[in-house]
């Protein structure tokens, strides 16, 4: 019995020098293969209409696939799109209980469309708007990332006046598109990915802490909306979401308590003669 009792000590003693955070639910790598999404395979017209993310908690998703890279032309809404470029095809959201993460599928380039080699339209920045007024006080900065590094600028306590509109007042509609001022900022991890068939990714990972927002076991769900658009506002996206709470991580805790609780059982009821734990 004594031996049981040591050996539980040495098992609490040992996670009390763990790393007992849990592994992130997603990879920031610019693939959406950890979503359930192979943009590989994504050749045709509807395929992110169809195709919904298989990994996470409790993804929140919105899919637009109004174009593909075989149309030269196509409506995606409130403009058009140019094969696939100016297509914004989905947003994916999903928290764990330290991060709340977002991938963005659209068919832009960081460098933005070329007109005569001379770049154009640019990708906007990802906002997010934690009051539903239709203000994103928050803004992730998307073309001015540290590529090196993997990371970008998270801007906080932005009002309105702080965001720039679409360039066709007509696309009003998907306004805003790009952070223009902002002085309060955290580094969050970041990747606008290469082309993968056409498509690029815009993932982060953004620590519920760094938004006001909590995912522990007993908090209440916190409805979000987060925002994307181009330069032109061609296409937008606008997808409402919830972090929603996440239980702890209990296993092995619960292995120790029921070592001790052994023990003290053990202690209590006695064993029979002859016979040493």
């Amino acid at each position: 019995m004594k031996k049981l009792v040591l050996l539980a000590g040495v098992i609490a003693a040992g996670l009390m020098g763990l790393n007992l955070t849990p592994a992130r639910a997603y990879v920031i790598d610019g693939s959406v293969l950890d979503w359930g999404i192979d943009l590989s395979s994504a050749n045709s017209k509807g395929y992110l209409d169809s195709h919904l993310p298989s990994g996470g908690l409790d993804t929140d998703t919105v899919t637009e696939d109004n174009a593909d890279k075989y149309h030269k032309w196509t409506e995606v809404g409130p403009g058009w799109a140019y094969y696939n470029y100016f297509d914004a095809e989905a947003i994916y959201f999903d928290n764990d209980q330290s991060y709340a993460y977002i991938a963005i599928v659209q068919g832009l380039p960081i460098s933005g469309y070329k007109v005569n080699g001379y770049p154009r339209f640019y990708p906007g920045d990802i906002g997010l708007d934690l009051n539903h007024d239709g203000v994103y006080e928050y803004g992730l900065d998307v073309r001015e990332y540290d590529a090196a590094d993997k990371k970008a600028k998270l801007f906080n306590n932005l009002t309105a006046s702080n965001w720039q509109d679409v360039y066709y007042p007509a696309f009003s509609i998907a306004n805003p598109w790009e952070i223009k001022s902002g002085s309060t900022f955290n580094w969050v991890d970041f990747v606008y990915s290469e082309n993968q068939n056409s498509h690029y990714v815009l993932e982060a990972a953004i620590p519920l802490s760094y938004l006001g927002l909590s995912a522990d076991p007993g908090a209440a769900i916190s409805p979000l909306t987060v925002h994307w658009t181009m330069q032109c506002g061609n296409d937008y996206l606008n997808l409402p979401a919830d972090v929603n709470p996440v239980p702890e991580p209990g296993s092995l805790v619960l292995l120790v308590t029921g070592l001790f609780g052994l023990a003290g059982f053990l202690a209590k009821t006695g064993l029979p003669a002859g016979r040493q734990v």
